[in-house]
């Protein structure tokens, strides 16, 4: 079954026609997520709803992650990204809520830093500042397409660690104390088979901070000559929110980061992730 798109220029699509907020018959369904994987990101504007019917949504792709730092099942106290408290008020710039929006300003893939990282996410604005707080996406297997062929023969095989605590550490940021522990951390391969499509990408983020088996100095100048090459402006995809607007993306091909905001303005949005269900798959050249 076919849905009705409208390119949104370097990457993804805007679907027009389907109300996320109706009843969607199986084969519609299959038709979007599958959209969602050929594409990468697939926009839907000025469908607002509840948080209830957000969760559900996301739980037709799979189960979903507890994006929150609370423990226990996903529910609706866990799924906001805020800068407002539970009474509107604007939270003071040392919160540690302030804090997890700011690493989100760095390119990154959700949940590269666990061993089975996340497949789908499911983002709404529920409350939009006046200027910025846009988000900007990259698709990895685009970059991985650009590089030259010479290139890209030398990455199959490498593997590289992704590590939440040095995202924050990067920014002087310090969040031992919110995981009473080690923070997650977890290697991959570099380039990346898809797993339901089989396409070929990369897989790296500004929270990926080390390859295995190369010099420190030789580590950082490839993984920002990656980075270079996936978020090269021409093939980047800024949205600009309204209220009301849901973005679904496949965290297995895209890199994504927000833009930052003048904290005097409330910004709310709601993330609904799904969890992977196998550990990243390395390609083969």
């Amino acid at each position: 079954m076919s849905l009705e798109r409208r390119p949104l220029g370097p990457l993804g699509v805007e679907v027009v026609g389907l109300d996320l907020r109706e009843p969607i018959p199986d084969a519609q369904w299959r038709a979007l997520r599958e959209l969602v994987m050929a594409e990468g990101l697939v926009v839907f504007r000025d469908q607002p709803m509840s948080p209830e019917h957000q969760i559900e949504l996301g739980r037709r792709f799979g189960p979903l992650e507890n994006t929150s730092l609370e423990d226990g099942p996903m529910d609706v106290s866990k799924i906001e990204l805020s800068n407002v408290d539970e009474c509107g008020r604007l939270l003071p710039e040392d919160d540690v809520r302030m804090q997890l929006v700011a690493v989100n300003e760095g390119w990154h893939t959700d949940g590269s830093f666990s061993q089975i990282p996340a497949s789908f996410s499911l983002f709404a604005a529920v409350t939009v500042p006046p200027q910025g707080g846009d988000t900007f996406y990259a698709s990895q297997q685009l970059g991985w397409e650009a590089l030259p062929a010479a290139e890209r023969a030398g990455l199959f095989g490498l593997r590289g660690r992704h590590d939440y605590d040095r995202a924050y550490a990067v920014r002087d940021l310090e969040m031992q104390e919110v995981f009473s522990g080690p923070a997650p951390s977890s290697v991959h391969p570099l380039v990346r088979r898809h797993p339901e499509t089989g396409r070929t990408g990369l897989f790296i983020s500004e929270h990926l901070y080390e390859i295995e088996g190369l010099p420190e100095e030789e580590s950082r100048a490839l993984l920002l000559r990656l980075l270079e090459v996936c978020t090269d402006p021409a093939r980047v995809y800024r949205h600009r929110w309204s209220v009301g607007d849901l973005l679904i993306w496949d965290n297995r091909s895209m890199l994504h980061r927000a833009q930052g905001f003048d904290p005097g303005h409330a910004r709310v949005m709601r993330h609904v992730r799904v969890a992977g269900s196998e550990e990243t798959l390395a390609a083969c050249a």
